[in-house]
Order: structure tokens, then C-alpha cells, then sequence
């Protein structure tokens, strides 16, 4: 009886080694990867449901992510979350890359102060960014030369595939109405300031809200073999 035992206690050892050392592994190798987007205060953190099986096929049947101050495009969002399965990745001298998802959704937060930010650290002095569900307003100065020449902008962000594109809604500038075709013309300069294309994930960005002061990013991974 004893002998069934300890042969009964061994089988589940192997079956939780087959388990967590995989799962263990791909986790390290996957937030190395993602470290690479954060920004100095950020975090992240990885938990993945993976067997030695999986791992010899490099795949991964689940993987969760929960990041801070990671980098979409020009603009780092405060949050980022997500739920994978089926996902398949390359080894490669850099880390573990994921290359294919078969199904899984994400949620990106960029609040007001991370939008201000990216605004003063192209030139906009004193920006003000409201976020309502209405859309977003901006106002600040606008460099011009040795001069800040004031501006209101209001508009809303919408979905492009892997990207964030600003649809303006209105534009002054100086107190005058810019017209809408070079609005369009103008912000087209400077599109797309939110990205996925960068990460290293294979998201596609299917809705945006605002709302809170939060631009709030909703993607889901396109589902593949």
C-alpha cells in the first residue's frame, strides 16, 4: 500500500513539474519581451497556462497580461490588459515573441494626463486635455515659431486597424475656425499617435470609448490557425 503511495504522489509531482516548470518559463520570457515597451515606471506582469508538450510546439493554451505604462505608439497607456488562447510564439536571439493568437480580447486605459503629456513634450504650452464621452477637447498653445499661438481642438479617436486615428470635429486657431478639410489635413501630419502595431502581441483595435477622463481601447486578437 505504501509503495502505491508514494507511486501515486510521484505521478502528481511529474504532472505539476510538466505543468508549472513550462508555465514558469514562458512567463519570464514573455514579460522580458514586454519590458521592452514600458516606460521606466512601468510594470507588468505575466501568468500563462503552458505544458512541456505546448512548449516543445511552442504554444501556450492561455496567457493573461496585466501591464502599467506601456507604450502604445507615440502614447504610453496607464493600463493594459489581456486575455490569449492558442497562442503560438518564435524563439529568436531577442526572446520569446507571440506569432499568432487564436482568440483573446484586451483593454488599454490612456488617461488625460498621459494625453497632456505627450502634448507638452511636443512644444503645447500649458495643454488642457478634457475627456468626456462626447470626445476630447484640447486647448494650449500651439509653437509657431518663437511665439505659442492658442488653439481648441475638439474631436474623437476611432479605430484603423492596429491604430488610433484623431477625427477632428473642429479646430481654432487664434480665435479663427481652421476649416475642416485642413483640420483633417493638419492632424494627418502627426497620425496615428496610438498604436498596437509595436507590440508584441497581434491586436486589432475593434472599439474606442472615452469616458471619465480615460480613452478607454478595446482590441481583440484576430483568431488564426
Amino acid at each position: 500500500m505504501r509503495w502505491q503511495v508514494g507511486v501515486g504522489l510521484a505521478i502528481l509531482v511529474a504532472i505539476a513539474l510538466g505543468i508549472w516548470a513550462p508555465s514558469a518559463i514562458i512567463e519570464r520570457q514573455m514579460a522580458s519581451v514586454l519590458r521592452a515597451h514600458l516606460e521606466p515606471e512601468g510594470s507588468v506582469r505575466v501568468r500563462v497556462r503552458a505544458t512541456v508538450w505546448g512548449l516543445a510546439q511552442q504554444r501556450v493554451e492561455r496567457m493573461h497580461v496585466d501591464a502599467t505604462a506601456i507604450r502604445l505608439g507615440d502614447l504610453a497607456a496607464d493600463r493594459l490588459r489581456a486575455d490569449l488562447t492558442g497562442i503560438a510564439f518564435l524563439r529568436s536571439a531577442e526572446g520569446w515573441t507571440p506569432t499568432r493568437v487564436r482568440s483573446g480580447e484586451a483593454t488599454a486605459e490612456i488617461g488625460r494626463l498621459r494625453l497632456e503629456q505627450f502634448l507638452r513634450d511636443r512644444g503645447v504650452a500649458a495643454p488642457s486635455v478634457q475627456v468626456a464621452a462626447s470626445g476630447v477637447t484640447v486647448s494650449g498653445g500651439m509653437p509657431a515659431g518663437a511665439v505659442r499661438v492658442p488653439f481648441k481642438l475638439q474631436g474623437q479617436f476611432e479605430a484603423a486597424g492596429r491604430d488610433l486615428r484623431f477625427r477632428v470635429a473642429t479646430l481654432e486657431v487664434g480665435g479663427a475656425d481652421v476649416p475642416r478639410q485642413l483640420a483633417d489635413t493638419l492632424m494627418g501630419l502627426v497620425q496615428p499617435v496610438v498604436s498596437l502595431s509595436r507590440l508584441p502581441i497581434p491586436l486589432v483595435v475593434h472599439r474606442v470609448s472615452t469616458e471619465d477622463g480615460r480613452l478607454i481601447v478595446r482590441a481583440r486578437a484576430e483568431g488564426q490557425p
